[in-house]
């Protein structure tokens, strides 16, 4: 079968029907719309602005309301400014007081930080002053030798915080006095002390030389301790005490003169103990009977005449003079 000819007068006419059908209809759908839109248009009220003179001077009084708002907040903002820049000066001001009175502070504590470590400086002077002091008078009264060395060494570690170069000479001057201390020999004083409490001790148990006193040995014959009971040979020079009476004297004598060598021994009175020696010696001659203990008593006693009760301390004292003189110095 064979398909139609578009060229065919009958396709021609077909075609030309549909065409014109659907062009009406797209004409009529055109023009409702457009009736419609003109119709909605032409019902719908126009809206513009409102030119009347109660609308204008409204809008202007509220122009003018709005402009006078704008001014007072201008006016506000700007005193605040001036008020914050007023303020902004007084707290410079005030931060400036502060800085100052900190740095017057910063000078009250460095000055009493000052006074204070002068205090203590004071004090610890002070201090080592009177143990130097305590330490002189330790060793010249009581001839402590120990407790010099001890108040010697504590004076000595009291200036031991004390840096300033001036202290240094004298922490120097206490070593080396210290050191000259420590190596003294025992005190001599002590020594005699004992040989006199010694000889004051044995005075009992010596032959006496008065009348009818026991023989200086117990040796010998009957005989010859009556003999020497009745007869008694003596030096008169060096023997006249022959009443009980006298020799009681003799022996309080003896008695005084060994507190008198006791009393030199204490001050260090080199003279006045030599002195006392001799003495103690003639009374031992005249009161008791030569013999062995009596010539050893003798002996030691001599001994200790020798003894030197000063001794020799080139450095006493050098230490106290020089801590006078550096506070002297320095107070004026």
């Amino acid at each position: 079968m064979l398909a139609p000819d578009p060229d065919s007068p009958s396709a021609r006419r077909s075609f030309g029907v549909l065409g014109w059908l659907l062009l009406l209809l797209v004409v009529a759908a055109l023009g409702a719309g457009g009736w419609f839109a003109w119709r909605s248009l032409r019902t719908a009220p126009v809206e513009g602005p409102d030119l009347s003179p109660e609308a204008l001077d409204a809008r202007l009084l509220d122009a003018e309301q709005a402009v006078v708002t704008l001014r007072r907040t201008q006016q506000g903002l700007d005193q605040r400014l001036t008020d914050t820049t007023a303020r902004t000066g007084l707290l410079r001001d005030e931060v400036l007081g502060v800085g100052q009175r900190a740095a017057i502070l910063e000078d009250s504590l460095r000055e009493l930080s000052n006074q204070a470590q002068e205090g203590r400086e004071a004090l610890r002077l002070d201090e080592a002053e009177l143990l130097l002091s305590l330490a002189q008078a330790r060793l010249d009264v009581a001839g402590d030798l120990a407790g010099a060395i001890r108040a010697t060494a504590m004076a000595r570690e009291t200036l031991e915080p004390l840096v300033d170069p001036q202290y240094i000479s004298l922490r120097q001057t206490l070593g080396q006095e210290l050191a000259a201390l420590r190596a003294l020999p025992a005190d001599p004083r002590s020594l005699a002390a004992g040989e006199l409490d010694a000889l004051q001790a044995s005075l009992p148990r010596l032959a006496s030389r008065a009348p009818g006193a026991p023989p200086a040995s117990g040796t010998g014959s009957g005989w010859q301790r009556l003999l020497d009971a009745i007869v008694q040979v003596r030096p008169s020079s060096s023997q006249d005490l022959i009443s009980p009476s006298d020799r009681a004297t003799g022996e309080a004598a003896l008695g005084l003169e060994l507190a008198l060598a006791r009393i030199a021994l204490d001050r260090r009175d080199q003279g006045g103990f030599r002195a006392a020696l001799v003495r103690i010696d003639q009374w031992l001659q005249r009161l008791y009977a030569e013999d062995a203990t009596l010539r050893e008593r003798r002996e030691r006693l001599a001994r200790l005449g020798e003894l030197d009760l000063v001794p020799d301390l080139p450095m006493a004292g050098s230490g106290l003079q020089q801590l006078r003189d550096l506070r002297r110095g320095a107070g004026s």
